[in-house]
């Protein structure tokens, strides 16, 4: 609507003997009326598109905010508006779930396709004789196996005594498994590693 409609419907609202329309101040008034009008309803045209997170823009912190983005686990990479609605639009639609091919599509959308998932038992007395021995406890982990896509860093000799013998950057996908595990579990990552 622009301020030529706007103002001209404020026009015929007017009573009808009281005011003339087109007198000057009337008119620059009514005019100003208008576009203060059209103003607030292009304002409450873009609210409608900032409700949708696939469209906001001046909203879409508030969108972050609501929803705990960034997380811990995005790093500090810059990313670009339509990746920020990217991730906003994955949190709402993310159905949680705690099987297996759950973790393994989050793997397989966090670019490690051939993840696979190793449980662990106790040994019982019916296992084969070189079977691993794992305790009880040992229920309760669980394996990631992924492609060896991780810089390892093995300590050298002129690295300070405190550095650790071999370090490695933990990657999102480790992140977000030890925050979407089951409480009561342990979840190890094996990288590339048989």
């Amino acid at each position: 609507m622009s301020a030529m409609i706007s103002a001209d419907l404020l026009k015929r609202l007017l009573p009808p003997l009281a005011y003339d329309p087109n007198a000057p101040v009337v008119s620059v008034e009514l005019s100003a009326d208008g576009a203060a009008l059209d103003t607030a309803q292009v304002s409450a045209d873009r609210l409608i598109d900032e409700s949708d997170p696939r469209l906001t823009s001046e909203l879409l912190a508030d969108w972050e905010r609501v929803l705990g983005l960034p997380d811990s686990c995005a790093g500090t990479a810059l990313v670009t508006v339509s990746q920020r609605r990217a991730r906003v639009l994955e949190k709402l639609r993310k159905v949680r779930g705690q099987s297996r091919q759950f973790y393994l599509d989050m793997a397989a959308n966090l670019g490690y396709a051939s993840a696979s998932i190793t449980e662990f038992r106790p040994m019982s007395c019916g296992d084969p004789c070189g079977s691993a021995v794992y305790g009880e406890e040992w229920r309760f982990v669980w394996r990631v196996n992924v492609d060896n896509t991780l810089t390892v860093y093995e300590m050298r000799c002129g690295d300070p005594c405190n550095s650790p013998l071999r370090s490695w950057h933990s990657s999102e996908l480790q992140c977000r498994l030890n925050k979407l595990k089951p409480a009561h579990t342990t979840v190890l990552m094996n990288y590339g590693v048989a």
